[in-house]
């Protein structure tokens, strides 16, 4: 989950971080408040969980209390990037000497924490780091690595940083690190850590994305999680499945994450394009089914679905009821797949075989469903 700027601040700043004087806002006349509080010259920022908001028109420098009510009028309730802009970030404008690239990645190709860091920070890091990949610094870090200052230190004069940049700098992207680690972040990202003119670093922006699965060490970030949920996702939670939307028109329920992800891959090697990931886990019961197939198939565009599950501890008679019920409400001639094996199979497949566009298979391949789902579209 991507932490609002914001709160991903003000946790930063308990490592000793610098951030820019200011506060979020949910009114123009918050807004103008907090703007006359910081002398006027302020910068007014989008609240959205997502990059790219500077290009996109969310940031505005404003010199008056009066252009940061405009902004601010111009920003709240509108759509950007695909969010509605709900709060805004008012901060103080930091005079420059430079700007800074600093990050903390969690790289799954190497499963090691990487350190970047890159002295040309700004909207343009990505074409900075593709035309000149000498530009950008890597330190490869084993998870747990304590990471003590003079390691940063040694590594950033082997990379011929200005020495009198160093020692601060060392300190800053340790407190950065350190903070990931804490934090469960998947991603940290500052772009710009700026260099003001009085010398000091600051955090002009800050990128926090949190491991959705570290929240019970973290429960004061539930609510960012359930706020960063779509209106399906929300409902697949109360349901109490696990659900992944994607961008295909078949509709998939497992039971058990390795099934889907196989079931997941043997559709796309066969042509079709899941819509979605949907695992129900154990403790099936017909009211969790019926939710399920009816959020999977609901969308118009949806042209079919499989159902994949396995009966150990779950009854699959229970299953074949949830089927039967969503179907009663969903119209349409879409095929549904069925594939049910284990406790009750028996009683589950007399009770979906005369069920009109349902199509059970008994085989254990689960490329025998899929292949005649295809077959059933074509």
């Amino acid at each position: 989950m991507i932490i609002p700027e914001d709160y991903a601040k003000s946790m930063l700043a308990r490592y000793g971080l610098v951030t820019p004087r200011g506060r979020p806002a949910e009114s123009t006349e918050e807004v103008a408040l907090i703007a006359q509080e910081l002398g006027g010259q302020c910068v007014v920022k989008a609240l959205i969980p997502t990059g790219g908001r500077g290009k996109a028109g969310g940031v505005k420098l404003c010199q008056s209390v009066e252009q940061a009510q405009q902004a601010a009028r111009e920003l709240l309730g509108q759509q950007l990037l695909g969010h509605t802009v709900k709060r805004v970030l008012v901060e103080e404008i930091v005079p420059l000497a430079g700007e800074i690239y600093a990050g903390v990645v969690v790289n799954t190709a190497t499963d090691q924490i990487d350190l970047v860091l890159s002295l040309a920070g700004g909207v343009e890091i990505e074409n900075t780091a593709r035309d000149n990949r000498h530009s950008v610094y890597h330190l490869s870090l084993q998870p747990g690595d304590l990471l003590p200052v003079h390691r940063v230190s040694r590594w950033l004069g082997e990379n011929k940083l200005d020495p009198a940049r160093v020692p601060d700098l060392a300190h800053t992207l340790v407190a950065l690190y350190r903070a990931a680690a804490d934090l469960d972040a998947i991603l940290l990202e500052i772009n710009p850590l700026a260099i003001g003119q009085d010398g000091r670093l600051i955090l002009l922006d800050a990128k926090l994305e949190v491991d959705d699965n570290a929240l019970s060490r973290h429960p004061e970030l539930n609510s960012f999680f359930i706020a960063s949920l779509s209106p399906r996702e929300l409902r697949a939670r109360k349901l109490g499945v696990s659900y992944v939307p994607l961008d295909g028109d078949i509709g998939v329920i497992t039971s058990g994450a390795g099934l889907g992800m196989a079931t997941l891959d043997l559709l796309q090697h066969r042509g079709l394009s899941p819509a979605n990931f949907l695992d129900t886990g154990g403790g099936i019961s017909e009211d969790m089914v019926k939710g399920a197939v009816e959020l999977i198939l609901e969308p118009s565009h949806i042209k079919g679905a499989i159902i994949n599950l396995y009966g150990g501890i779950n009854r699959m008679l229970e299953a074949a009821k949830g089927i039967i019920a969503a179907l009663e409400n969903i119209p349409g001639d879409r095929p549904l797949v069925v594939k049910i094996l284990g406790n009750q199979q028996e009683e589950a497949w007399e009770l979906l075989e005369p069920v009109s566009n349902v199509h059970v298979i008994r085989q254990v391949q689960t490329e025998t469903a899929v292949d005649l789902l295809a077959g059933l579209l074509n």
